[in-house]
């Protein structure tokens, strides 16, 4: 889905290829602080908000915490060896009746599976990645996920969305490899946006996913 994920279809994505390299980017504990602040932004979405549209232009608000939550159930599956399918059908969270509880204990399952000592040794098979990967590889993508898609949410919802200068900065690493052929129609983001000359690091993240950073909800 064009420019709805930051994870779906990168099947060409540079990646590092040494054991030294995927040590150092370690992004466990940004990816715990992007889970939060996402699901601080959860918090606030109010029932009747559920069918809002959002800057992922064929998903709902629903739709991307249904997208959300099964990513953080997928993700967590994968690092503790098991089936993602069987943790969650990509796409297919459920939201339940409070969708803040739901995605709060999908992104607690993450974070646990992530603690296992061995994870630099592991790699993780999930549909939406180019896999087998090794498994810090993984969470780099899906900590990059969940603080775009944090946002997305805000946008949606009409609240801010901030992150901090260090995360902003480590996910648009991570963004900045992503391929031109993984771009467009069919691919897993949509074409680059130009930013403005006195972007901050979190807006040229936004731009380098196919996001506008100045996208506003259409319905008032």
């Amino acid at each position: 889905m064009e420019s709805s994920s930051t994870t779906k279809s990168v099947s060409n994505l540079k990646r590092p290829d040494d054991a030294g390299t995927r040590r150092r980017m370690d992004l466990r504990p940004s990816n715990r602080r992007a889970l939060a602040l996402a699901s601080e932004v959860i918090a606030a979405v109010r029932p009747e908000q559920l069918g809002l549209p959002t800057p992922c232009s064929a998903w709902t608000v629903g739709d991307l915490l249904r997208h959300m939550i099964s990513q953080n159930k997928r993700f967590a599956a994968a690092a503790r060896g098991e089936e993602a399918d069987a943790a969650c059908p990509l796409d297919g969270g459920e939201l339940g009746a409070d969708p803040a509880a739901i995605y709060r204990d999908s992104a607690d399952l993450a974070v646990a599976a992530y603690l296992v000592e061995d994870i630099a040794d592991r790699r993780m098979v999930l549909e939406e990645l180019p896999g087998p990967l090794p498994a810090l590889v993984a969470i780099s993508f899906h900590f990059t996920d969940s603080l775009v898609h944090g946002w997305d949410v805000a946008r949606s919802i009409g609240v801010p969305f901030q992150p901090p200068a260090e995360l902003s900065s480590a996910a648009l690493g991570i963004a900045s490899r992503i391929p031109d052929d993984a771009r467009g129609p069919g691919g897993a983001f949509g074409p680059v946006v130009e930013p403005v000359s006195n972007a901050s690091d979190f807006d040229r993240l936004l731009c380098l996913v196919g996001r506008n950073p100045f996208w506003a909800t259409p319905v008032t």
